[in-house]
């Protein structure tokens, strides 16, 4: 939804007092229910059936540090309606966009609880041997610059446990780990995140779907058992960046069946071939 790209606004959500901000997300949230083609694409699907996770600009503003932000008291009241307004959001497109499923103003109680849990990060059975993980990439992220690295965390040891937990049920089950960040990120400044998202991948059929980058891009990476697959699309991007360039209008397909898990990518709705992959289930490699 870009919280923070501001049409209406002149005042970044940073500024905004808990009121403004409160008012503000919610506008965001009811205008994309309300959006022609989205609200008819969830519609079209059966209900409980659409899932929705979030990054930075979901959950703050452009590169928001969720760990460092609860420790700001004009911020941390932020997380908590960013927080319970994507969970309204969630059970929303879960019940299809029925009539009333979304609160009717930003004052309903349910987006004012003090002591709103964080963010939900369930794992999901699509099928009796698919299984979907959405994880929450910013509620728990640390910074990196001059932070110790085993402080530096981008999913905190609690979620691994949990997701740990999923993966055991399904040790044959396809593996879809969602996450707002590339692998990249985990790589480069989270290793106890990386490490863990290895060895998970070594013993779990793993393909990380992420977006962020503003473009359709594939990856592979070794991890001494099945190798971890990812593939990144950032739908958002409609244009190079965001509101102004070239259009793109990015956006990807993962297609399962009993032999294979295929990936594969579009722009303006032409094939991108380059990083479209079709994985053999029985080998982990692509075919």
């Amino acid at each position: 939804m870009y919280l923070d790209i501001l049409v209406e606004q002149s005042v970044h959500p940073k500024d905004m007092s808990e009121n403004d901000f409160a008012k503000h997300a919610f506008g965001r949230y009811r205008e994309l229910l309300h959006q022609p083609q989205f609200s008819t694409l969830v519609k079209s699907m059966p209900a409980g059936s659409v899932w929705a996770t979030w990054d930075d600009h979901d959950f703050l503003w452009n590169d928001a540090l969720g760990a460092v932000a609860a420790a700001n008291p004009q911020h941390a009241p932020k997380i908590r309606m960013s927080t319970a307004l994507h969970e309204a959001y969630r059970r929303t497109l879960e019940l299809g966009l029925a009539a009333g499923s979304f609160p009717e103003s930003y004052a309903a109680p349910e987006l004012w609880n003090v002591n709103q849990p964080a963010l939900e990060t369930p794992s999901v059975w699509l099928s009796d041997d698919v299984m979907l993980h959405l994880a929450d990439v910013r509620t728990w992220r640390t910074g990196t610059w001059l932070v110790p690295k085993n402080i530096c965390t981008m999913l905190g040891a609690p979620q691994r446990a949990a997701f740990d937990a999923a993966m055991d049920a399904g040790p044959n089950a396809v593996h879809l780990f969602a996450s707002g960040s590339v692998c990249a990120d985990y790589k480069i400044g989270y290793a106890a995140d990386w490490r863990w998202l290895l060895g998970r991948a070594a013993v779990s059929k793993t393909l990380v779907l992420s977006g962020d980058i503003h473009r359709n891009e594939s990856d592979a990476f070794y991890t001494g058992g099945w190798p971890l697959h990812e593939a990144t699309s950032s739908g958002v991007a409609v244009k190079d960046a965001v509101t102004v360039g070239d259009t793109c209008r990015n956006y990807g397909l993962v297609d399962i069946d009993n032999k294979h898990v295929s990936f594969s990518f579009f722009a303006e709705n032409q094939l991108e071939p380059l990083h479209s992959r079709t994985l053999s289930r029985k080998t982990w490699l692509p075919v």
